[in-house]
């Protein structure tokens, strides 16, 4: 890893930054196996929302089960929110991991708890602000004003982005109210273009992945579809349903589409988590670089 860093060092200042940031984030990642905690708890929610919708699906065209179907609905509405919530406590986790490793030396689990019921408002108020986002970001509309709102919406959304990862980074490393957060950012100003760029960078690789994977979608519902139809009396019969006179077994599509989401909650916790630890680390160079050990301070000058 020090030779990316010592190479991006040759094109310049900041992205000799950069390499000490992905030095820095890399040996957080390797610091204690409980870094990977959230990203586990962030992974189930996710999967969790996923298989849950797949349950609906199984209750509405196999069993018919009304009955079990109404609460299941009412749960999966309230799901997302609840997940947009919890995420914002995730993020604030491996926030404060990224803040004691590179400061302290060691991931504080009293710190951890301090840093969450201290700032049980602020983070609520930021998962809220996530769920509102991202309401806005699954509107659609057709056509060219279609295609420009869709423009809109993904600047503000990356731009909210932004603001909710440094708040909740400046939240973790100084306990900052709103006036603070917004000092901080104007302080962080110059580096706003840059950061936005590598943000959407995140979201890129991310996005380019799960799309690599959405094939699994349209694979399930048809290919696993035409499989179950043509095995139908072979699989378990558990799973069969019938649409008018024709009968298919439901278990492939619902097993191909249950990888899917599964691989496309692994990406998202992924991408959300680097981002956590990437404007942990940005802060504190920025922000608090003498509090960062020798080595570290050095790397960035």
């Amino acid at each position: 890893m020090e030779i990316v860093t010592k190479l991006l060092a040759l094109f310049g200042a900041k992205s000799g930054r950069i390499g000490a940031m992905i030095q820095a984030s890399l040996s957080v990642l390797g610091s204690d196996m409980r870094v990977f905690l959230p990203f586990l708890l962030l992974f189930l929610l996710k999967a969790g929302r996923g298989l849950l919708a797949l349950f609906l699906l199984y209750l509405g065209f196999v069993t018919q089960d009304w009955g079990r179907a109404f609460p299941a609905m009412l749960i999966f509405i309230a799901y997302v929110p609840f997940e947009m919530l919890e995420q914002s406590f995730v993020q604030a986790t491996m926030s404060q991991m990224a803040r004691d490793t590179l400061i302290e030396g060691r991931i504080s689990g009293k710190e951890i708890a301090k840093t969450l019921l201290g700032n049980l408002f602020s983070l609520m108020f930021i998962g809220v602000i996530s769920y509102l986002q991202r309401r806005a970001s699954d509107s659609k509309q057709s056509g060219f004003l279609g295609f420009l709102v869709a423009i809109l919406v993904f600047v503000v959304a990356e731009v909210c982005d932004l603001v909710s990862n440094f708040g909740i980074s400046a939240i973790v490393v100084e306990r900052a109210g709103v006036k603070t957060l917004v000092a901080r950012l104007k302080e962080l100003r110059s580096h706003v273009p840059e950061t936005l760029v590598r943000v959407i960078g995140i979201d890129l690789v991310g996005g380019i992945a799960q799309t690599l994977f959405a094939s699994g979608v349209v694979f399930g519902l048809f290919g696993g579809g035409a499989f179950g139809y043509v095995f139908a009396d072979k699989l378990p019969a558990s799973f069969l349903a019938q649409f008018g006179e024709v009968a298919v077994n439901t278990l492939p599509a619902l097993g191909l589409l249950a990888l899917s989401f599964t691989l496309s909650s692994f990406i998202t916790s992924a991408t959300v988590l680097a981002k956590s630890l990437y404007f942990t680390c940005l802060y504190l160079f920025v922000l608090h670089k003498d509090d960062l050990p020798n080595g570290r301070s050095q790397a960035l000058a």
